[in-house]
């Protein structure tokens, strides 16, 4: 059971990380620390609306 914690608590880092970076490539440094931000406050929530709404312009 710890070990699953584990996973899921390294999965979200790198989540966080992937959204940071690739957010900032499209849109630059701010709007990619912003997404970063919601990420970390919201979690799962914020993975999908980051997904839903990174094409958008």
């Amino acid at each position: 059971m710890r070990l699953i914690g584990f996973l899921i608590w390294v999965l979200s880092w790198v989540c966080l990380f992937w959204i940071w970076g690739e957010a900032s490539a499209r849109k630059g440094k701010h709007i990619g620390c912003l997404w970063a931000l919601v990420v970390f406050l919201l979690g799962p929530v914020g993975i999908i609306l980051y997904l839903i709404l990174r094409n958008y312009d």
